[in-house]
């Protein structure tokens, strides 16, 4: 599909939705004194070329009784990222991976109960991948989101 511009309008549209995606054409029209029409058209277009890709809630795992949260900087062996992506997609308690550039080539975003639900899980199932963990790093606080 062919690049196109993404205009101020957008922009300002795209900013709200980023902040809360369950915000309607009406409420976005009325902050950004725009027809509520346009916005929808405005919208549906950056859905169809692929812009937007999606809305998910932003989760506070404390008050769901995660006591950890933690990002895992680690190293696989390329023959194995397929495999490895696949079962990490299957893990309830794993929230985000991002493949880098760089020595520590994935970043995983994990809560569970405790860090030694962590820990455990790591020795358990992620070292059966051949893994090398560069980092292990709490996460204390998200002050942006």
């Amino acid at each position: 599909m062919k690049d196109f511009k993404i205009d101020r309008l957008d922009q300002e549209i795209l900013a709200l939705l980023e902040e809360d995606c369950t915000l309607t054409y009406s409420d976005i029209a009325k902050d950004l004194n725009a027809n509520m029409w346009t916005v929808r058209d405005r919208i549906e277009l950056l859905k169809k070329r692929g812009v937007i890709t999606g809305c998910k809630a932003i989760l506070d795992y404390s008050k769901m009784g995660y006591g950890c949260e933690a990002m895992i900087f680690l190293v696989i062996n390329p023959s194995r990222m397929n495999e490895f992506i696949s079962f990490l997609r299957s893990e309830t308690r794993v929230k985000e991976v991002t493949v880098m550039t760089g020595d520590e080539r994935i970043m995983i975003n994990i809560v569970d109960r405790a860090c030694s639900d962590i820990k455990e899980f790591i020795q358990q199932k992620l070292n059966s991948f051949e893994i090398e963990v560069k980092e292990f790093n709490i996460v204390l606080e998200r002050p942006i989101r």
